[in-house]
């Protein structure tokens, strides 16, 4: 699985970067392809950070796969909005806004217990939810402000339209109501998640 996996994240990578230099060619936005070179960059994240924090010593490859796919398909959810989904699907950006800090909590906080465990550092189930509430929030706040002084003060609509003066506020809202959901599954399973990639 291990082969194919990789295969599979390199191929995507490679494909963003392809997509990124036809936005350059055909005269999109500098912010679009800059995007994709992005995303391009962080699939390898997952393969970077597994490796720095000496996780393979203690949990198998299996982990990393799994967490590869998890983070590669937020990615893909973010991207094919993007190409095409956000006009063809009916409130496509709400799904996004709502599953993608889902899911990134979970790895987020996956990796944090990880490292605690490496460094022999004891935590408890609360100080995960807890550490990982406050980065997720932190990173949503940062997009959005992000998102809105592109779209504000450098004039380039890429984000939301005229007729959605509030989105930022929205998408806000629907990644915080995300938290919940995350907390909860993280609290619950993460000791289920970890036993069963330990070699």
């Amino acid at each position: 699985m291990k082969l194919k996996i990789r295969q599979f994240i390199n191929a995507v990578s490679v494909l963003l970067m392809f997509m990124s230099a036809y936005f350059l060619i055909t005269g999109h936005s500098i912010f679009v392809v800059l995007g994709y070179l992005a995303f391009a960059a962080v699939l390898f994240l997952p393969r970077i950070i597994y490796r720095r924090l000496g996780l393979h010593e203690n949990i198998s490859n299996e982990f990393l796969d799994w967490i590869e796919i998890g983070f590669s398909a937020v990615m893909l959810l973010s991207v094919a909005g993007y190409l095409w989904l956000f006009d063809n699907i009916y409130h496509y950006d709400t799904y996004v806004h709502f599953f993608t800090p889902l899911a990134l909590f979970i790895l987020f906080s996956i990796f944090f217990k990880a490292g605690t465990l490496h460094l022999n550092i004891k935590t408890t189930k609360s100080d995960l939810v807890l550490a990982t509430l406050v980065v997720s929030m932190s990173l949503i706040l940062l997009w959005e402000l992000f998102e809105y002084f592109i779209t504000i003060y450098l004039n380039k609509n890429m984000f939301f339209t005229a007729t959605e003066p509030n989105d930022t506020l929205y998408d806000v809202l629907l990644g915080f109501m995300s938290l919940p959901v995350s907390s909860v599954l993280v609290y619950k399973y993460s000791d289920w998640f970890f036993d069963k990639f330990k070699k």
